[in-house]
C-alpha cells in the first residue's frame, strides 16, 4: 500500500499570511477592509494592476524563490459573479476543470473511495511501459517502495493483459493510499522511492508550510486545518478528493488532490478560502499546495463582483535553475494568465445564463 516584487521575502511572507493563514482573526474578520485596499496594501498591487483587473484582465506575477527546488506563482482576477456561484463552480471539480488546457482527465472520489471511482482513469502509456523496468531507487514513475514491490510481484509482463493488470494494481494502490490519508492525514503521506534519494511528501509539505508559520499571528484555525487534517476540524470546512491526468507537453502527470473549501463567518468573515494539497504526483513534483481566496470586491457595493486571488507553491524533486527555471516561470505566467482570463469569461457567461434562465 502507498505508505514578485523586488523584495521576494515580503511577497512570500505576505502571501502566506494572506492566503494560507486566513490572515484574519475572528475579531478582524468582522471588520474587513475593502478588498481593493487589501490587494493594494497587503499584496502590493499598483494602480495599473487594479486598472487591469477592472478591465477584465488577470494580473500574474512570479515571486523569486530562495530555494532552487521551489517555484511560486500568484494570480488575481476580478469576476463579475457572486462568491456563492463561484464556490459552486470550484465544488463541481469535473465541470470546473474540463476546459483547463492541461487537464486531460479528471474525476472525483466517493465518500468512501473505491476503484470504481477510477474506472475512467487511463494511465499514460509511457508510464505503464516504464513500470516494466521499475525498481526501488530506479523508477521512471514516482511511487513508494510498497507499490514498486507489488507491481513486480503481481504483474506478469509476458502476458497480453499486462497493461490492464498494471492499471488495476495502480488503481488499488491509489485508493488504499487515499483511504489512509483520509483517516491519518499527513502521517499517512507517502515517501517516493523512485530515485536514490527517498522523498517524504510529509516533509515536502512541512517545508512549504514553514514560512507561513513564521508570519502566523492571529487565528491559527485555517492553517491548522490545512496542516493537521483530519485531526483538527474547522466549522464550515468541506473536503473534496479528486484525481487528474495533466499533460504539460512533457510526461503526463497523474495526481491525487485534496481540496478544502473553508467558509466560516466567525473565522473567514465574508471571504471564502480554498486550499488544494497535491497528495500524489507521478512525475516532477515533491509537494504542491494551491491557496485561493474569494472575496467581494466591496462589502458595501454590489455583491455580484468577486476577486479571486490564487497562489501556488510547487516543490520539485530536483533543482530548477538557469534556463530551465526561466522557461518554466515564463510558461507558468502565460498559462495562469490564459487560464484565469478564461475562467473569468466562462464564469461570467455561465452566471448570466443562470440569471436569464431564472427569469
Amino acid at each position: 500500500m502507498f505508505g514578485l516584487s523586488e523584495n521576494p521575502h515580503t511577497w512570500l511572507s505576505g502571501l502566506a499570511a494572506f492566503l494560507l493563514l486566513g490572515l484574519l482573526s475572528p475579531q478582524a474578520a468582522r471588520g474587513q477592509p475593502d478588498a481593493t485596499a487589501m490587494l493594494r496594501e497587503r499584496l502590493g498591487l499598483r494602480r495599473i494592476d487594479l486598472m487591469a483587473l477592472d478591465g477584465g484582465r488577470a494580473v500574474v506575477r512570479i515571486p523569486k524563490a530562495n530555494d532552487a527546488r521551489e517555484v511560486a506563482v500568484l494570480g488575481v482576477v476580478r469576476i463579475d459573479a457572486p462568491m456563492d456561484f463561484l464556490v459552486e463552480r470550484f465544488r463541481d471539480v469535473e465541470g470546473f476543470m474540463v476546459s483547463d488546457r492541461v487537464v486531460a482527465q479528471v474525476g472525483t472520489f466517493s465518500a468512501v473511495p473505491s476503484t470504481q471511482d477510477l474506472e475512467s482513469l487511463s494511465l499514460p502509456e509511457g508510464d505503464i511501459e516504464a513500470l516494466r523496468e521499475c525498481k526501488v531507487g530506479n523508477c521512471d514513475v514516482k511511487l513508494p517502495h510498497s507499490a514498486i514491490e507489488r507491481i513486480r510481484r503481481e504483474v506478469d509482463w509476458s502476458q497480453p493483459g499486462y497493461r490492464d493488470r498494471a492499471s488495476e494494481v495502480i488503481a488499488s494502490e491509489l485508493v488504499q493510499y487515499l483511504r489512509s490519508y483520509m483517516s491519518g492525514g499527513n502521517a499517512a503521506l507517502i515517501t517516493y522511492h523512485d530515485k536514490g534519494e527517498p522523498l517524504s511528501l510529509a516533509e515536502g509539505f512541512r517545508i512549504l508550510h514553514g514560512k507561513s508559520r513564521q508570519v502566523m499571528d492571529g487565528d491559527a484555525g485555517l492553517h491548522d486545518y490545512v496542516e493537521y487534517f483530519p485531526e483538527v476540524g474547522l466549522p464550515g470546512a468541506e473536503d473534496i478528493f479528486y484525481w487528474t491526468v495533466e499533460d504539460f507537453g512533457l510526461k503526463p502527470v497523474t495526481s491525487l488532490d485534496h481540496m478544502m473549501i473553508i467558509r466560516d463567518p466567525a473565522t473567514c468573515g465574508s471571504h471564502v478560502y480554498i486550499a488544494i494539497k497535491r497528495i500524489y504526483a507521478s512525475h516532477y513534483f515533491h509537494a504542491v499546495i494551491k491557496l485561493a481566496t474569494l472575496m467581494p470586491v466591496s462589502e458595501r457595493g454590489p455583491q455580484n463582483r468577486t476577486y479571486l486571488v490564487l497562489f501556488a507553491r510547487m516543490r520539485f524533486d530536483g533543482g530548477v535553475r538557469g534556463l530551465r527555471r526561466f522557461v518554466l516561470e515564463r510558461r507558468l505566467k502565460n498559462y495562469w494568465t490564459l487560464e484565469l482570463t478564461s475562467l473569468r469569461s466562462r464564469a461570467v457567461e455561465e452566471y448570466r445564463a443562470t440569471r436569464v434562465a431564472a427569469r
